[in-house]
């Protein structure tokens, strides 16, 4: 230990410091090596909250589609319609690959459940099979945004409504959506929905949002 000639020690540092250098706060490296099991359970739990949303949508769905039956029936179809959209929404999920939008065969179940609803209330409501269906067409169209999706929609309604006049209206909805969903799938083969992350150069963009990014605590 030596004096700089102004009272100052020279060389000398606190015996914490030399107890601290090159070694990692335990604190940091424990909650560093658990930060991807904190992930996983994240994703888990989304994955959980997804699937159980769509069983609920399917437990409607399913309970519109056989309220003709009676309430046992009723509960017979929102059981399997639950237990239909669940599997559904979960096998999407598992092969659903980061940057891409969810398998375009989930996405025309999910319009059909959320169709079934719909028509049976408009059904309470006086409206007929035909015009549920196309009204349930146009609808779809209108959302397909593009013209010729829009004036395809009414159409599809219009024949499957003609079609199946004789069942339920909230089949007739059903159905409806599901044939103009699929029809337009193979007619118009350009995606509807795409991300343009992958695509815009990313000057072009304030910020990206990657899938599955996650936000930690920096020490």
């Amino acid at each position: 230990m030596t004096h700089d000639g102004h009272g100052a020690t020279v060389g000398a540092q606190p015996a914490s410091a030399h107890a601290t250098l090159g070694q990692t706060n335990p604190h940091h490296r424990k909650s560093g090596l658990h930060e991807p099991a904190m992930y996983n359970r994240g994703m888990d739990a989304k994955r959980a909250q997804g699937i159980g949303f769509s069983a609920a949508m399917g437990a409607a769905a399913g309970a519109a589609l056989a309220a003709h039956r009676g309430p046992r029936g009723a509960i017979k179809g929102a059981l399997l319609g639950a237990g239909v959209m669940a599997v559904v929404d979960a096998t999407a999920r598992a092969v659903q690959k980061p940057n891409e939008v969810p398998a375009v065969w989930s996405r025309i179940a999910a319009s059909g459940a959320i169709a079934a609803p719909i028509g049976w209330a408009a059904g309470k409501r006086g409206a007929s099979p035909l015009a549920v269906g196309v009204a349930s067409g146009a609808i779809a169209g209108a959302m397909g945004i593009r013209p010729h999706k829009v004036a395809l929609g009414p159409v599809v309604g219009l024949a499957v409504g003609a079609a199946m006049r004789g069942r339920p209206p909230a089949q007739v909805a059903a159905a409806s959506v599901v044939a103009f969903r699929t029809l337009s799938q193979l007619v118009f083969r350009d995606p509807q929905v795409t991300l343009v992350a992958d695509k815009a150069p990313a000057e072009r963009l304030p910020f990206v949002v990657p899938l599955g990014g996650r936000i930690g605590r920096q020490c």
